[in-house]
């Protein structure tokens, strides 16, 4: 039966319940962290796109320009884990101030990918083309997580 279109995103607990999407929670938090403001980030990345999540494997690192904790976020089979903490070899990291980064991750995408046909994807384009925003690693990780993390 085809999806409803009008109404995308499941509530968290429906998708949880269905076996559709990870659990995510919070892990190791520091005074200097943010991890629990991109915990909101991820659980709302889950309740849209639960089919996103759940394919998503890989660990990621966010490394931030001002004097902020790193957050890592750890995909895996059945659970996302969000916490503060940096990875010595993650398979993904994005470094960046928090504002370009927050820009990027929430700029309009396509296929995992700023969408250059919009004003805040062209200008999240930019940042990356600027190196304001840097990102290693996986590049099928990256267009994952910015499809997960888009809004």
């Amino acid at each position: 039966m085809a999806r409803d279109r009008r109404f995308p995103a499941e509530t968290y607990d429906a998708a949880m319940a269905s076996g559709e999407a990870p659990r995510v929670r919070l892990g190791r938090t520091v005074d200097r962290g943010i991890a629990p403001s991109l915990l909101g980030l991820v659980e709302h990345g889950v309740r849209r796109r639960p089919g996103v999540a759940s394919a998503l494997r890989g660990r990621v690192v966010l490394r931030f320009a001002e004097p902020l904790a790193p957050v890592r976020v750890i995909f895996g089979v059945r659970t996302i884990t969000v916490e503060d903490g940096d990875l010595r070899k993650p398979d993904l990291a994005i470094e960046g101030s928090l504002p370009d980064i927050v820009h990027l991750t929430t700029a309009p995408h396509l296929r995992g990918v700023p969408n250059p046909a919009r004003v805040r994807g062209r200008a999240a384009l930019g940042r990356m083309a600027r190196r304001r925003v840097r990102i290693t690693g996986s590049g099928a990780l990256a267009r994952s997580l910015l499809r997960l993390l888009s809004l």
